[in-house]
């Protein structure tokens, strides 16, 4: 079993080019429980916001506080976001071929991490929806965008599908704790 963080783990020697704030946050182990804001752009048909319902997605709402807990061990993380009116829990391993997966209730989702210019950016490569396979044909824009800036861990996430229109999209930013200052 590895020692490693889980996103150094798989980012290997592009790990040291992420932004000060990322490495520092992807470096965490143990419980952390971190504060921030964000907005949320939500579904814009009534199948986004069933799927938004099931997955517990985060509901529409502009510059509010909300909650981050993370539970990292090595190789391993647990990520709850409490988003005003709604609580979103995922989990998050190194898949047998090296890339990040995450599971949100019934969906999994294998992502490719990218390191450039500070940033991680996150490509979705697959998806299984109660252990099946989805068709790559039906599978949302999905970006997930990490940065640093001002010492904070910031983010621009969401998923947008061709027919239906936006899924759900909210950016914004985390304080990341002293302790980590400097690790």
């Amino acid at each position: 079993m590895t020692e490693l963080p889980l996103y150094r783990e798989i980012l290997g020697g592009g790990f040291a080019a992420l932004d000060d704030p990322l490495q520092r946050f992807h470096s965490l182990q143990g419980r952390h429980s971190l504060q921030g804001r964000c907005s949320i752009h939500g579904a814009e048909h009534a199948i986004g916001r069933m799927i938004c319902l099931v997955l517990r997605l985060p509901r529409p709402c502009r510059d509010v506080e909300f909650g981050f807990e993370l539970l990292a061990t090595p190789g391993q993380e647990t990520w709850t976001r409490r988003f005003p009116r709604r609580v979103m829990r995922s989990s998050l391993r190194r898949a047998a071929d090296g890339k990040l997966a995450e599971r949100i209730g019934p969906v999994r989702l294998g992502f490719s991490l990218i390191a450039t210019d500070g940033r991680l950016s996150m490509r979705l490569d697959r998806i299984r929806v109660l252990g099946l396979p989805w068709p790559r044909r039906w599978f949302p824009l999905v970006w997930a965008i990490e940065y640093g800036a001002d010492g904070r861990f910031h983010f621009d996430v969401g998923a947008r599908f061709l027919r239906l229109g936006l899924l759900v999209a909210y950016s914004g930013h985390l304080e990341l704790p002293a302790a980590a200052v400097g690790a």
